[in-house]
């Protein structure tokens, strides 16, 4: 078997025009030029005409007036569920602490007059979280969950990541949406069975 051998071809020969880069550059300012023409006409008509942005076709989200719309499956800073009963969810049972790979979260649990345990501190390090959801997945009683929090989530100060036990409980209707998800999601059907 006869091996050719090829030559590559290393510097294109470039015409004189073309090492000149003006057709590259009047091609990059009629490309800008576009954008912002019909981002102008876009403007325009929003704000001359009204609509907001459902009338919007550009996909410009204006910061903090707008919010975007998290998805449902969006795993922002993990927080716990408050029963309708009032009290916390959470058993101290323990898992979420020891399934957490940066070892972000630390629980010390106690029980209650009728036997219950919970958790008398549950203390979450936002600043080593790496919101990988294995905490959520872990819990047998769904009392830890990923919220959609995710602005909150910037500080100057890392004394302020310091989650304690009353600033992640959250009631549980306002977390109904992502409950929801977890018991209807295919990775988790087999723990409610």
């Amino acid at each position: 078997m006869a091996i050719t051998i090829k030559k590559i071809e290393r510097g294109p020969k470039l015409t004189l025009w073309e090492r000149s880069f003006v057709p590259e550059i009047l091609r990059g300012m009629w490309i800008t030029s576009r954008h912002f023409f019909h981002n102008m006409k876009t403007l325009t008509q929003e704000f001359a005409l009204g609509g907001g942005r459902s009338k919007r076709s550009i996909m410009t989200l204006y910061y903090p007036e707008e919010r975007p719309v998290t998805p449902v499956a969006y795993r922002g800073r993990p927080v716990l569920v408050r029963g309708a009963n009032g009290l916390e969810k959470c058993v101290a049972c323990g898992l979420c602490e020891a399934a957490c790979p940066p070892h972000c979260i630390s629980i010390v649990g106690a029980e209650r007059d009728n036997g219950d345990r919970y958790p008398t501190t549950y203390t979450l390090d936002g600043a080593k979280c790496i919101f990988c959801g294995r905490c959520e997945e872990v819990c047998p009683k769904e009392a830890i969950v990923m919220s959609d929090d995710w602005a909150e989530l910037c500080t100057y100060d890392r004394g302020e990541m310091l989650y304690d036990k009353e600033r992640l409980l959250r009631p549980e209707a306002s977390l109904a949406r992502r409950l929801a998800f977890l018991r209807n999601n295919a990775f988790s059907k087999a723990r409610y069975q």
